[in-house]
Order: C-alpha cells, then sequence, then structure tokens
C-alpha cells in the first residue's frame, strides 16, 4: 500500500499474540492520529486471534493502513525483526515522514502525537517518550522490595547525574528520564534511512537504535510530553525484555540489574577515556587506545572513523572497558563509592565554576 509523502506520522506496531490488548492499541491510536496518519502493523507469528480482531477495527478506520501477517521459518522470527519490517515499510512509503514505534499491548495516551510534533519541530532527530504502566494491571503485580527498588534507582540515577556533569547535553538538561523503549519512541524517517535502519539483536534493539543515531551524531531528545501506557505482565512474549525485568525483581533475591550500570572505577574510567578521546590529536588517541588494549588494527581503524562513531568502536574493542552484569548485591557494595564518586564530579565542577570567575 501506498501512503504517499503526505503521510506525516505513521505508527509502527510489531505484535505477537496480544488478543487481549490490540483493540484497546488500536483505539487509542484512532483517536489520536490524525487523518493523513497512518498504520503499519506487523503481526509476528501470531497464534490467537490478534490478526482477526486487528482486521475487524482496522476495516472500520478512513485512515491508510497496512497488515503484514507474518509467519516465520522456525528459528528466524523475533520481535527486533518484526519492528524493523514494520519501520522499514514505514520508511518507504513516507520518505518525509515521522516514524512512530509501539507496541501491540500498549495504549497511546491523549496529546502524545502533539507533543511529538513539538519535538521534532525543535529540529530533533529522535525523540523518546515516557512509558507507563496500566494501571489496572499494576494492581494484580506483586509487590518488589522497595528498599531494592530504592537502591537500583539512586544506583541509576546517580550514574546518569555523574555522566550529565561531565558530558552536558544541550538536548536534555538535567534532570531528564534517559530511557527509550520501543513502545513509545519515534524518529525522521530520513534520519532512520542515514542510520541502516533498525538493529535487529535478540533483544534491544531499542537501545542499540539510539547507539546508531549517536554515532552518526543525530540530535537525540529524551521528552515528558509523549506518554504511553504499557502491559506490566510479568511473562512477555520476547525474552530479554521489560517482563523478564520486573520478573526478576519481584521473584529472585539477588536478581541480575541494567547491563549499562558498573562499578564506580569502571564508571570513572569509561568517562575519563570518553573526555580524553573527544578532545586528544591522533597521536595522544593512538597512546589512549593503547592504554585501553585495543588491537592495532582497531586503533587504526577508530583514528579513521567520525568520533561519535569512533569512540563506540573504542568502548566495543576495549579489553578494558568491557561490561561485566552486575547483580542488586553488587550495587549495595558499591553504592557508597558511587556516592563519594559524584561528591567529586560536584565538587571539582564548583572548583572549576570558581576559576572561571573574573
Amino acid at each position: 500500500m501506498d501512503f504517499d509523502s503526505d503521510a506525516k506520522f505513521i505508527a509502527c506496531i510489531p505484535v505477537r499474540d496480544e488478543q487481549a490488548h490490540i483493540s484497546l492499541c488500536l483505539e487509542a491510536l484512532d483517536g489520536e492520529l490524525e487523518g493523513c496518519d497512518a498504520v503499519v502493523l506487523v503481526a509476528n507469528g501470531c497464534r490467537d486471534r490478534t490478526v482477526d480482531i486487528a482486521i475487524q477495527r482496522l476495516t472500520l478506520w478512513k485512515r491508510r493502513w497496512l497488515l503484514i501477517d507474518c509467519t516465520w521459518k522456525p528459528g528466524t522470527g523475533s520481535a527486533s525483526l518484526a519492528r524493523r519490517l514494520a519501520m522499514d515499510v514505514a520508511g518507504h512509503c513516507g520518505a518525509s515522514s515521522l516514524l512512530f514505534s509501539v507496541d501491540g499491548d500498549t495504549i497511546v495516551q491523549p496529546g502524545l502525537r502533539n507533543a511529538y510534533m513539538q519535538e521534532f519541530d525543535r529540529g530533533y532527530d529522535l525523540v523518546c517518550g515516557r512509558i507507563g504502566f496500566i494501571a489496572s494491571e499494576t494492581a494484580g503485580l506483586p509487590e518488589a522490595d522497595p528498599a531494592h527498588e530504592a537502591v537500583i534507582r539512586e544506583y541509576r540515577e546517580m550514574s546518569r547525574f555523574i555522566e550529565a556533569l561531565i558530558f552536558p547535553d544541550e538536548n536534555n538538561p538535567w534532570p531528564h528520564h534517559g530511557n527509550i523503549g520501543g513502545a513509545n519512541f519515534a524518529l525522521r524517517a530520513d534520519a532512520y534511512q542515514r542510520i541502516g535502519g533498525l538493529p535487529t539483536p535478540p533483544s534491544g534493539e531499542d537501545r542499540a537504535l539510539r547507539r546508531l543515531c549517536q554515532a552518526h551524531d543525530l540530535r537525540i531528545r529524551y521528552s515528558d510530553g509523549p506518554r504511553v501506557e504499557t502491559s506490566c505482565r510479568l511473562f512477555g512474549r520476547a525474552s530479554g525484555g521489560l517482563s523478564d525485568e520486573l520478573r526478576r525483581n519481584r521473584t529472585e533475591t539477588d536478581p541480575v540489574v541494567d547491563e549499562l550500570l558498573e562499578p564506580p572505577e569502571q564508571l570513572l574510567l569509561r568517562l575519563r577515556s570518553r573526555l580524553q578521546f573527544r578532545s586528544a590529536s591522533d597521536a595522544q588517541k593512538g597512546d589512549l587506545l593503547k592504554a585501553l588494549i585495543l588491537p592495532q588494527a582497531a586503533v587504526e581503524t577508530v583514528l579513521a572513523l567520525p568520533s561519535s562513531a569512533g569512540w563506540q568502536m573504542v568502548e566495543d574493542t576495549s579489553a578494558m572497558l568491557q561490561r561485566t552484569r552486575m547483580r542488586l548485591s553488587d550495587l549495595v557494595e558499591h553504592l557508597p563509592g558511587l556516592r563519594q564518586m559524584l561528591s567529586a564530579v560536584e565538587e571539582a565542577q564548583s572548583e572549576n565554576r570558581e576559576s572561571l570567575r573574573p
């Protein structure tokens, strides 16, 4: 189906076995989108009535839509592939469009489209909205340990704050939510083509997309304006996603935590090295990369790349910067050190400001 160039806002929905949610998802979208907008829905190997329910609702619409019903060969399908297919199709249907990623178990909130349009009017390439939980489902969740949740929240926020102090982001003044989730982000179709499309790892395609945007120096915005509510079930349709995290935090005494969290000394090494890399000459970069234990072939490739893409390759290939997944008990152990690190960075920032005063 040809959406033409006037399809300004195209919702891209991967869905698998969501007969309980898809009707509400599409109803909310229909109420939020404008007449010139469109929807691409990819049914990802559905085994229930999701496709039938979706067709019943979509055929009542006056707006343009496309439903792709996929049956994958064994071992080949995934949520990330389904999302990529939806976004690839949408990108080709509307080269000047905005591609909105949302999930089939997710309900967009009023004002979402307008909030996105305001952010893109300011020149951003990728906008990451807020994701909450469907209120009727949260009541049925087992309660997580409040102390455990507080540790994870404090560790994450302090880590982000430290990075924000060292690398202030004019597009996202602190505080900001700092998250990207497949249930609620949007980007320009031309930016999507520029980065080569959505990566398709087994899980975490949203974060992988953000890394690609960062490597291409695209403008990224963490916005509180566009909001959705998504399912908070403990057993999801894809492994490695939100459901796994919710279940671990409610059923395990010492769960693994977000892979982006790391010990204070590792975080400090990463941020210091990034700071040095950004301002160094090629000769100085060569010395830094050797200290970070990069293979010589990788050093030569890094030096030939633009700065942002080069730094990402450093992170990917440096033996010193490889991440080790921590557990909750590790956060508890490292939390005092992270607090000390934050105090030291704040003190250094204060001293720098004082030195700049006349």
